[in-house]
């Protein structure tokens, strides 16, 4: 079966309201699993939503017989009325303990913030009641084959790994703030789709194609009632032709306000290959090169954001088969056995490595493990990793939100 190409999508309406903020739902009274689905959390990337919203319609058109729930939002709707990545900061940057307890209790301070509040108002009466799964819909500002992204934990895989494009590894744990590793964090599921370049009407049909091959392999569609699956699983195999079939994240280039005007080197895509000391940008001091050899991934070319560009590595297959069976026998437990690491005393599931001595070897074994979140403290590495819980929580920071729902609905 051929699909259709899509036009890009419509610039949007003046005014906030130009976008609603849940774009649609669709639930047949079955039970099943909560899917909720979330475009434009950047506003300069609007192919999400139009991607979310042709699903649901094909799914009413066909009445199909979908079992639990499928939610669509609208990310950062003030940036998207101005076309741009976000108004006063990165709407996917701010999602941490502390500033969800601030939000929540009523202090609001720029235009992410509310975006933030309106979000939770509707992922809260969800997240009370089981596990959800988050798709979360990107695209980029190079020229990209579509790939996905997942923070390493396993209940991410199944989505992810029922996508014929690359997987990425890491990219929620060298960014801080991001709004599905918060959610994953709680015990959730969540998934990242880059569909491809921003203005690129092929991003929308990427998108489409990948949200009803997760909807399959979610419990949500029974795959006869997709009767082109196969033809969206050739349009998503098809992009990603010859790219590495996992990746990790391996640097993360800073762009700090000092450093502006920071402009990337025309040319560079997703997953070429760069050579450690070449020149890929210039910033305030000068050319920026890359620190080691591996793959170019998300280069900036535009204006806002501090993330400038990052760099990567194939893993095998075979590595994250030897990763789930660690992590399901709990084999865990002998990390603080390995050279210069210790246990942290005050925190679960961090771990303080002497950099001394915990070099590649240790690295590649706390990765298996799933701890990717490493940063200095003091003269020491601490190594740390997304909640492995299967079971999901609701933390005391959502308290004051969780009883305002509670009184509205009382009321």
């Amino acid at each position: 079966m051929t699909l259709s190409s899509s036009a890009p999508p419509s610039p949007p309406a003046e005014g906030p309201g130009a976008r609603p903020r849940v774009l649609g739902r669709y639930d047949t009274g079955r039970p099943g699993p909560t899917v909720v689905c979330i475009g434009a959390l950047h506003g300069n990337e609007p192919a999400g939503l139009s991607a979310i919203s042709r699903v649901l319609a094909r799914l009413r058109a066909d009445d199909v017989p979908l079992r639990g729930r499928i939610v669509g939002v609208s990310g950062n709707r003030r940036a998207l009325v101005e076309g741009r990545r976000f108004v006063d900061r990165d709407l996917n940057r701010r999602w941490t303990p502390e500033n969800i307890a601030r939000i929540a209790q009523g202090t609001v301070e720029t235009a992410e913030d509310q975006e933030t509040r309106e979000l939770l108002a509707v992922f809260l009466p969800l997240l009370r009641h089981g596990p959800v799964s988050f798709i979360d819909l990107h695209s980029t500002s190079s020229l990209s084959t579509p790939f996905s992204c997942m923070a390493d934990v396993l209940r991410n895989r199944p989505l992810a790994l029922a996508l014929p494009i690359p997987v990425v590894l890491g990219l929620e744990e060298v960014i801080e703030g991001s709004m599905l590793g918060y959610l994953c964090d709680l015990g959730h599921v969540g998934v990242a789709v880059e569909g491809g370049q921003h203005d690129d009407p092929r991003t929308i049909d990427f998108h489409e194609s990948a949200l009803l091959l997760m909807l399959v392999a979610a419990g949500s569609l029974e795959p006869r009632h997709v009767p082109d699956l196969a033809a969206h699983r050739a349009r998503l195999a098809a992009g990603g032709d010859g790219m590495p079939a996992v990746c990790e994240i391996r640097h993360r280039h800073v762009v700090r306000p000092e450093d502006e005007p920071f402009v990337m080197a025309p040319g560079f895509v997703n997953f070429q290959i760069v050579e450690r000391g070449q020149v890929v940008a210039d910033d305030r001091r000068g050319p920026v090169r890359m620190p080691e050899t591996g793959l170019m991934m998300l280069p900036r070319y535009q204006g806002q954001g501090d993330d400038g560009f990052f760099v990567a590595r194939p893993v095998t297959r075979n590595a994250l088969r030897l990763s789930a069976a660690l992590r399901t026998l709990r084999l865990d437990v002998l990390v603080p056995y390995l050279p210069g690491v210790s246990r942290d005393p005050n925190r679960a599931d961090h771990f303080i490595a002497d950099p001394a001595i915990a070099r590649v070897a240790v690295k590649e074994v706390f990765h298996l493990f799933g701890y990717r979140h490493e940063r200095a403290q003091a003269e020491q590495l601490v190594f740390s990793r997304r909640s492995p819980a299967a079971r999901p929580v609701l933390p005391a920071e959502l308290a004051p939100l969780l009883r305002a729902s509670e009184e509205s609905t009382e009321g």
